[in-house]
């Protein structure tokens, strides 16, 4: 008998759901939550949702937040909100969310996504077409989440930006980046005590050490600054940042109090983190996107993945005026290239 009360209750909370979809729209603002093992998650959903497709937005760090320029109309995610639905989810211990931030795991997020596209459909439709869009940390979420389970079954496309999915390897690009392109900007007298500076840090750093090995990340940042300051990278879109402060969606300390907590709980798992083998088990198609002058994750890195991912149909494309944030650096091509590849693989 309890057995079927249970089963009971289950089909008719699934009734429920299924006769309570939001209606679809074509400039839908949408926001609810999500609650799981501690933590309760923001997801914003703007956009064309009577498309059916959904972009959900990886974003970085861990720590960070999907809202960076959230309001500003000349970001990429606005723009493709015409075209369909951006998902602005706030993982675990990031941006807006709340919660435990302590027993941070990889898996754990992947648990947390899981859940966040169930809770897309059950709240749109069944039949919504999902694209997967992750940048650096978001990167290395997604290739997790694609090769845990059969969740590979649930994406439509994946596309990876700057995605920083295999910490060692990366870093030891980093400081190879850090000397060949430093080397030539100090030879062509481009700021030159600067890069002296850089190179000689990082070429003494032992990058077995967790400390020096994410020293080496800072490096990579300043030098990416250097190329900004040459005029080799173009600087980020306008910043909405006092219109977000007093208007948008984020407790910009409370943020900051997220990352910092995040990155100290969870920096032991992401400096030995290696997914670079998991990769041939992706056969959806796939775009990669990185910038020429990003020193986080180098585009030789890009190159080694693009041989290594298992899809038949997959494309590196390299924006000649960007570093880490493709994004920020070279909205309106970034635009293009995404809507393209959604419009073919829908």
């Amino acid at each position: 008998m309890k057995n079927i009360i249970k089963s009971s209750c289950i089909a008719l909370i699934c009734l429920i759901l299924s006769c309570n979809k939001e209606t679809l729209g074509l400039n839908v603002k949408d926001h609810f939550f999500l609650e799981n093992d501690g933590a309760v998650m923001p997801i914003f959903v703007n956009g064309n949702t009577q498309s059916k497709v959904f972009v959900i937005y990886l974003h970085g760090g861990p720590g960070s937040s999907s809202l960076e320029a959230y309001q500003n109309e000349s970001s990429p995610f606005t723009q493709l909100q015409s075209d369909y639905a951006v998902v602005h989810w706030e993982q675990r211990c990031s941006g807006a969310s709340q919660g435990n931030c302590s027993n941070l795991t990889i898996s754990q997020y992947v648990e947390d996504l899981e859940k966040v596209i169930i809770l897309l459909k059950n709240r749109y439709a069944n039949d919504i077409t999902i694209f997967l869009l992750g940048h650096s940390w978001g990167g290395s979420l997604g290739i997790k989440y694609l090769t845990t389970n059969n969740n590979q079954s649930n994406i439509k496309g994946w596309i990876e930006v700057g995605g920083g999915h295999d910490v060692p390897r990366i870093v030891t690009l980093e400081r190879e980046m850090v000397n060949e392109i430093g080397n030539r900007q100090r030879n062509q007298g481009k700021n030159v005590s600067e890069w002296e500076a850089n190179i000689t840090k990082a070429n003494s750093l032992n990058l077995d050490n967790i400390e020096d090995l994410f020293e080496m990340n800072r490096i990579a940042v300043n030098s990416e600054r250097l190329m900004q300051k040459a005029d080799s990278v173009n600087s980020k879109i306008g910043s909405s940042y006092l219109n977000d402060y007093f208007f948008g969606p984020i407790d910009f300390q409370a943020s900051n109090i997220n990352s910092n907590q995040t990155f100290d709980a969870i920096k032991s798992e992401l400096a030995v983190l290696s997914l670079s083998n998991n990769i041939s088990q992706i056969t959806i198609p796939t775009l990669l996107i990185w910038g020429k002058y990003d020193f986080r994750v180098p585009p030789k890195f890009a190159q080694e993945s693009l041989l290594a991912y298992g899809s038949t149909k997959k494309e590196l494309v390299v924006f000649e005026r960007s570093a880490h944030f493709v994004q920020w650096n070279e909205p309106k091509i970034f635009y293009e290239k995404v809507r393209n590849f959604i419009e073919q693989n829908k």
